[in-house]
């Protein structure tokens, strides 16, 4: 059966007239394309992309605009995969339809037609990379990044393939082959590999570089800064201080010095204002635009805690939530503001915010931070709030013993204890990051901090850690972290009973040339309570008493958490008492506070009790030396108790 030639010309027609039907439905995305203003997160981004795609679902710009809208609004891992679907399409569409765009060019003429979409595919590559990252497919991330890579374009505008290797090696370097088959036996051996792949970002665009200088010179330096940039991270992360600080100064000097990477290298080294100063200067120069976690937040909230200053800590953390919402760094910022709260001695409060943070999926976007030390943190401060729980029903009633409820209450709470801690003894025993992490104190992979790592380790081997931290003494160039192995190693001897070793390594961290007493409140507490501990085990109860103070001085709402009585005068400006107001100082006396009379080497607590609407109203003042170191007002409405909220008043304790 022959077609006529009628038949040929109709079929013709019809080709030609789809064809160019297609071709005006192109024309008219293009032009939606070149008017669009606006940001890609926008819904107007994302209603110009479904008018795109019902105009032509083949073409790849509809594709492009609903891939960059799903990407920058994505918030969790199902948003990062619903991302990769429209980006991997409008991928496969612009290396269908435009493959001689997409071939590299040095002639300038045939350059200048390809740049556009060799530039969107560069772009577009990157975020599909980094959703696979955020999707824990990070082998596929290589893959795509490999992609680009065999493009070989002039300009890749910014995306570089040795980069994101190299950070995906790092960002995994705690993963076996067996996790991730593209990952070496040993996290030296991923270290390594990424340095490599950092070191061959430098070369790169060596047999482009005489074209970039020409045509793109805003481009012309990027790979030199992008080796800069991630040999910084890698030898911070080796502690190879001197050369990450030559790396950070040749980025200083191009203004491409990342300040939060900067901070973390001062954190390390207990360079505590330097680290704010960067963290200060790196919250300035972030838009909050940008979902994801945010390091200078959580670690200049840590500072803030070491310096006893806990409403700034929470303040940092509830601005930087305030900004983020639940996107990516939720989690994160739940966790430092349970710190905060678990320092500032309200329990309840950091259990609320610790659960927050447990019940979230966090991504870890933007950051090496992973789900390793993320579970490990939530975690610690389950184990945290139910060892301190018992603390906390011993100081409420001193008589706890009699009392059958609390001695259940306290039962139950050992028992989740002893497992949450049995849980993080096997994982940290089982991480092969604590040598570099954990043990070095400081370390910029480190987000669980100092005393909290005394809670993790303190019931191991103490000749084991002993040696440790006697060899990091010698072998560790980080002057100012000399004073906190000391206080390991004294809390070790305290541990083992030697107390005099105890009080000879005490003495040398509050000695140390480079302890600063202003920013390291919570190691000068600490150290005291320890002091205080083996002088009193010692039957020297004069210095033990002195370094009890000190401890109280120094951070006043560990107190009544700690093994440790703090003794009180108390003054009661009323001259009468209802009975009412008579049970609740009954109720405060019988709180583990060993009261004293007419003894001004210890603070008075001063009360005077009022009726306001027949609310009970307490104004309180903590006195020493004739000083009021702090004061502050009661409403006892609907309060159980209402005699242990004020005994918890005079260590600074706010509870709600």
């Amino acid at each position: 059966m022959k077609f006529s030639s009628i038949n040929i010309y109709i079929l013709f027609g019809f080709f030609f007239f789809g064809w160019f039907s297609v071709q005006a439905q192109r024309i008219e995305i293009d032009r939606l394309e070149r008017e669009f203003r606006g940001s890609f997160s926008s819904r107007k981004a994302y209603e110009l992309s479904q008018k795109m795609i019902q105009l032509d679902s083949t073409y790849y710009v509809g594709h492009f605009f609903e891939a960059n809208y799903r990407f920058y609004r994505a918030a969790d891992k199902r948003g990062y995969e619903t991302a990769i679907k429209s980006l991997v399409k409008a991928v496969e569409l612009l290396e269908k339809d435009f493959p001689r765009k997409l071939k590299r060019s040095t002639n300038i003429n045939v350059y200048i037609d390809q740049y556009l979409f060799q530039r969107k595919y560069a772009f577009l590559i990157y975020l599909l990379g980094k959703s696979y990252e955020y999707v824990d497919q990070p082998g596929e991330a290589i893959k795509v990044s490999r992609r680009l890579q065999k493009r070989n374009f002039i300009c890749n505008f910014g995306v570089n393939a040795y980069e994101n290797i190299s950070w995906i090696y790092l960002r995994n370097r705690m993963y076996s082959p067996e996790k991730y088959d593209f990952l070496k036996p040993t996290i030296e051996e991923n270290l390594e590999t990424a340095s490599k792949y950092a070191d061959s970002i430098k070369t790169s665009d060596r047999y482009n570089q005489q074209y970039l200088d020409l045509w793109w010179p805003d481009f012309a330096n990027n790979a030199l800064l992008s080796y800069y940039h991630y040999k910084n991270i890698i030898y911070t992360h080796q502690l190879k201080l001197d050369s990450a600080e030559y790396f950070s100064q040749q980025l200083k000097k191009y203004d491409r010095l990342s300040y939060n990477n900067y901070g973390n290298l001062q954190f390390i080294q207990a360079k505590f204002p330097e680290a704010e100063e960067s963290y200060e200067t790196a919250r300035q120069d972030d838009d909050y635009i940008d979902k994801s976690i945010k390091e200078f937040d959580y670690m200049q909230s840590a500072i803030k805690i070491f310096q006893n200053d806990l409403t700034a800590s929470k303040s940092i953390v509830e601005n930087s939530i305030k900004n983020l919402g639940t996107a990516p760094g939720f989690g994160w910022n739940n966790i430092a503001l349970s710190r905060a709260y678990y320092y500032s001695g309200d329990l309840k409060m950091s259990k609320e915010f610790r659960d927050k943070a447990a019940n979230f999926k966090e991504i870890h976007v933007g950051s090496t931070w992973g789900e390793v030390s993320y579970q490990r943190n939530t975690l610690l401060f389950e184990y945290l709030f139910h060892k301190k729980s018992i603390k906390e029903i011993q100081f409420r009633d001193q008589n706890y013993w009699y009392k059958p409820k609390k001695l259940y209450q306290m039962s139950k709470h050992h028992f989740k204890q002893e497992n949450a801690h049995l849980l993080l003894t096997s994982e940290l025993s089982a991480d092969p990051e604590r040598f570099i992490g954990y043990y070095n104190l400081f370390a910029s992979e480190n987000n669980i901090f100092f005393d909290e790592i005394w809670e993790l380790i303190k019931y191991f081997n103490s000749d084991y850690f002993i040696e440790i931290f006697k060899e990091k003494l010698e072998s560790d160039e980080r002057e100012r972290i000399h004073k906190y192995f000391n206080y390991f190693i004294a809390q070790f001897y305290l541990e083992d009973g030697d107390y005099d070793l105890a009080i000879s390594e005490f003495k040398k961290s509050l000695e140390n040339e480079y302890l600063d007493e202003n920013t390291e409140k919570l190691l000068v507490a600490r150290i005291n309570e320890g002091l205080s501990k083996a002088y009193e085990e010692k039957g020297d109860l004069e210095s033990a008493n002195n370094h009890l103070m000190a401890f109280y001085l120094n951070f006043p709402q560990l107190v009544p958490y700690s093994d440790l009585t703090m003794k009180f005068n108390l003054e009661i400006n009323n001259t009468s008492l209802t009975p009412e107001q008579e049970d609740i100082i009954e109720t405060l006396k019988d709180c583990d506070i060993d009261w004293v009379e007419n003894d001004l080497n210890w603070p008075t607590l001063k009360i005077n009790l009022s009726k306001k609407d027949k609310n009970h109203i307490v104004n309180y003042q903590v006195v020493i030396a004739n000083e009021v170191q702090f004061e502050g007002d009661l409403n006892l409405k609907d309060v159980e108790n209402p005699g242990q909220l004020i005994a918890f008043s005079a260590f600074k304790i706010n509870l709600e």
